[in-house]
């Protein structure tokens, strides 16, 4: 399922170029995020991001629930992208997925050294949250 919507959302980013790609991000950045803001604490921070990025994570029905928000348009629109091919995932196919597989999406060579190493932080966050559910 996340290798799936991994796949889907490369290939639609895929269809833009450049600039194009970071102008969607940032209007999907626009969109109600899914953490409250009583919930975005420094608990919920996914450190060693330039910008801000808080997520949370639960199981509904044994399916993964990621929450998100960031302070920045661009970061929060790939943090969108990132949580929502979590969400809906079994507690295991997201511990097995890898951050390579998330290179798929296309969005690593718009991002500089220190934004791609807060990428990287966010899978990871994302997953050492879900390993303790």
């Amino acid at each position: 399922m996340i290798k799936e919507k991994i796949s889907t959302w490369g290939e639609n980013l895929g269809l833009l170029e450049g600039m194009e790609r970071l102008s969607y991000l940032v209007d999907l950045s626009k969109s109600s995020t899914t953490l409250p803001e009583e919930l975005r604490t420094d608990d919920r921070l996914v450190t060693g991001c330039v910008s801000k990025i808080w997520v949370d994570v639960g199981l509904k029905e044994n399916k993964i629930n990621v929450y998100y928000d960031s302070d920045a348009m661009i970061t929060k629109g790939i943090t969108r992208v990132v949580c929502e091919c979590f969400t809906g995932a079994s507690k295991q196919e997201a511990l097995d997925t890898t951050i390579e597989d998330f290179a798929k999406l296309g969005v690593r060579e718009l991002l500089t050294p220190q934004r791609q190493n807060g990428l990287s932080r966010l899978i990871t966050t994302i997953q050492q949250r879900i390993e303790i559910l």
